[in-house]
């Protein structure tokens, strides 16, 4: 008994020496500046500085040990003005000429009219656990290519940050709007020799969640958003006049594509049929420069951006006598002139899933109107009828057989209730794609020599998030089992997530769903 004891004891001193009480970083920031500047003659510079130290292999081999910046060598100047690894024991590794290595972004590979973009890889020397990464560099852009200073800045990165620092300079006598999303930190104002400098410094900021699909919208992440337009409107006018098109060549596609249709949604079904089978150009609005393609263009080269894509369509709709209006998605801001074009998360003519959330982001027309979107049903109503005999469900032993009510085809449990319940708890906010509504009724009709063992009982789970109903209603020769699902809240805080999880275990609970039935002898 008493190597037992010693061998117990043992065991348990050493499981507390291995389990640690808190996952370790990967790698941690030690600082992370950004700094961006308008000057008087309409230039810009945003310069980024950044020390990094290194804790884990896949830091150092998958996460950071290589540094990506993709600029237009056209009208930006890449200037890296420092770049070295300082290892555990301080010896400093200054990067080598050829760590810098320069190759065309992967988004404009098959966007041969991007292809003058340049992202420089710079690849980190010296790495070892414990090293420091320092970088330190500035992209430079000339008078007249971007429209206007423009920031959308997400603050939370993989790793935590001891020191962040986002300042933002502009000539005094421009317009400046901005704001910090999701946070409470004030920044610092300051004028001096006509340059007005907004300042936001915060510390020891937490990382997000690598595993856990964190936004905006779902207010689980911070960011901080500045425009030198005058307002939205303005910033929208940038794209508004490059959609304006009267192009011949649009003309005679819209009427070759809808040359057999007859109504209007057979119409705009075959007009967004052929703009979706366009190749997909993933380069976003400020890689661009914020210019779009004419239309024309995008036609004869069978690809586009998402905003070129949706100039042609909107073009091919009203040239084919289709109201089409083309809409921008915007976080939600309190200062509503805060947001640039930096900060479009989407431009579309019509999206089922930003209707969806439109109660959490900004969704207006290019005259910076709000919109509301009109919503699809996802109630769902479905009855089947199953016949329970000696030949059907799956046989067991001594006469049993089991049968499984059919699960839900396209409905929440199929997918979204998978998905966002694979952990008992949560740390950060839960936005949910919608609300589902949903309601099966299942008749199951038993045959005379068949007799039920075991059915689903009657049950309801009611909480803050949503309900869950079962109800049976047994006869001699059927069984009737209603089972309904209703969420009342999109968004999910970690708080409410346990009440949120106990749903969803219910609602896709097999167990629940299944039947023993008896074949009488």
């Amino acid at each position: 008994m008493k190597n037992i004891h010693y061998y117990i004891v043992t065991l348990v001193v050493l499981l507390f020496m291995v389990a640690p009480a808190k996952a370790a970083s990967e790698a941690e920031f030690g600082k992370l500046h950004k700094t961006y500047i308008l000057h008087t003659d309409g230039s810009q510079e945003m310069r980024v500085q950044k020390e990094l130290t290194l804790f884990t292999h896949t830091a150092m081999n998958r996460l950071y040990g290589e540094s990506f910046i993709v600029y237009n060598p056209e009208f930006q100047e890449l200037k890296i003005h420092e770049s070295y690894t300082r290892q555990k024991d301080g010896n400093i590794v200054k990067t080598p000429e050829n760590a810098f290595v320069e190759v065309l972004p992967s988004a404009a590979a098959d966007a041969p009219a991007y292809n003058g973009l340049k992202e420089m890889v710079v690849v980190h020397t010296g790495l070892e656990l414990g090293a420091t990464i320092y970088l330190d560099y500035s992209v430079i852009t000339r008078p007249g290519y971007l429209p206007e200073l423009d920031v959308c800045e997400q603050i939370e990165e993989l790793s935590p940050i001891r020191e962040y620092v986002l300042s933002v300079s502009v000539p005094e006598n421009k317009p400046l709007h901005y704001e910090l999303l999701n946070g409470k930190a004030v920044p610092v104002v300051k004028t001096a020799g006509g340059v007005k400098t907004v300042t936001w410094a915060l510390k020891n900021v937490q990382p997000r969640p690598s595993m856990l699909a964190v936004s905006l919208p779902a207010g689980n992440v911070q960011a901080i958003v500045a425009s030198t337009y005058a307002s939205k409107a303005d910033a929208l006018k940038v794209i508004k006049r490059q959609f304006e098109s009267n192009d011949k060549e649009v003309s005679e596609l819209a009427k070759r594509l809808t040359a057999n249709t007859q109504s209007s949604e057979q119409k705009t079904k075959q007009l967004t049929a052929y703009v979706q089978g366009l190749g997909n150009c993933r380069l976003s609005l400020s890689q661009t420069g914020y210019r779009l393609r004419p239309v024309a263009e995008v036609i004869r080269s069978a690809y586009g951006t998402e905003a070129e894509k949706a100039a042609l369509l909107a073009a091919l709709q009203q040239a084919s006598g289709i109201q089409a209006e083309v809409k921008a998605v915007f976080p939600k801001t309190e200062d509503k002139d805060a947001a640039g074009l930096a900060a479009v998360s989407r431009l579309f003519l019509f999206d089922k899933g930003i209707a969806d959330i439109q109660d959490f982001v900004s969704v207006v027309d290019l005259n910076a109107q709000p919109i509301i979107l009109e919503k699809v049903s996802h109630v769902v109503s479905r009855t089947d009828t199953l016949r329970v005999s000696d030949k059907t469900g799956r046989a067991l032993a001594d006469g049993y057989r089991k049968f499984d009510l059919p699960q839900a085809r396209g409905g929440w449990a199929s997918y979204d209730g998978r998905v966002t319940a694979l952990n008992t708890t949560r740390p950060v906010n839960l936005l949910l794609r919608y609300l589902p509504d949903e309601a099966y009724t299942y008749i199951v009709k038993i045959d005379a020599r068949i007799k039920p063992v075991v059915v689903p009982t009657n049950k309801k789970i009611e909480n803050a998030v949503g309900i869950i109903e079962v109800t049976v209603k047994k006869a001699e020769d059927k069984i009737e089992i209603f089972r309904t699902l209703k969420l009342k809240k999109q968004l999910i805080t970690p708080t409410e997530y346990p009440a949120y999880y106990r749903l969803m275990a219910e609602w896709m609970d097999t167990n629940g769903n299944s039947l023993l039935f008896q074949t009488a002898k």
